[in-house]
């Protein structure tokens, strides 16, 4: 990482705290507390102080008051919140940074739309999409990299629970080829 220069990291679908996501997503955990210590860990091996993260959902399993969101959230030292299913305890006015349903953010040429759930794109966009939500249940449908579908997924377990960089994923799409199908981050050229 380039220290003068601030990056945008995106990932989603931690699911701090939530037990039956290590069974559900196969996640190579024993406990909650291995997988949580595990996660935060690579976020601060991987993410310096000064660059931006755009969460992209369900940072815990917060069904209830948006608290353990709030919690989890700084941990990270989140920047943008990007609402998933399991962050609607949370509200907007609630939290000490911004949270949207989704966002555009453009770079190096590219326009991406951000949401949790890549059904909730609108049909009038043309652009790249990065989302989450999928996990790894369906690599052969939602993948890293499906690029005739102009689609990205940033769950945790594709990311092998590390965040990525905007730069990253442009460098990747500039790399690969129509009909290119990665399912994971490491499959990257």
């Amino acid at each position: 990482m380039d220290g003068d220069r601030m990056a945008r990291y995106l990932i989603s679908d931690h699911h701090f705290g939530h037990a039956n996501i290590i069974d559900y997503c196969d996640r190579p955990f024993t406990s909650v507390g291995e997988m949580d210590t595990v996660m935060l860990d690579r976020y601060y091996e991987t993410v310096d102080t000064d660059d931006v993260l755009v969460h992209l959902g369900d940072v815990a399993m917060d069904m209830q008051d948006g608290r353990e969101t709030i919690e989890r959230f700084g941990q990270l030292d989140g920047d943008l919140l990007v609402r998933g299913n399991h962050d609607v305890g949370l509200t907007a006015s609630q939290a000490p940074f911004p949270v949207v349903d989704s966002c555009v953010l453009d770079h190096r040429g590219y326009s991406f739309y951000c949401v949790h759930r890549p059904e909730a794109v609108p049909e009038t966009w043309d652009g790249w999409v990065i989302h989450g939500h999928h996990h790894n249940n369906d690599l052969e449908t939602y993948p890293f990299l499906a690029s005739d579908d102009r689609r990205i997924n940033v769950g945790a377990e594709i990311l092998e629970y590390r965040p990525i960089t905007l730069d990253a994923i442009v460098d990747i799409l500039d790399d690969s080829e129509r009909g290119d199908r990665l399912r994971r981050r490491d499959d990257a050229k």
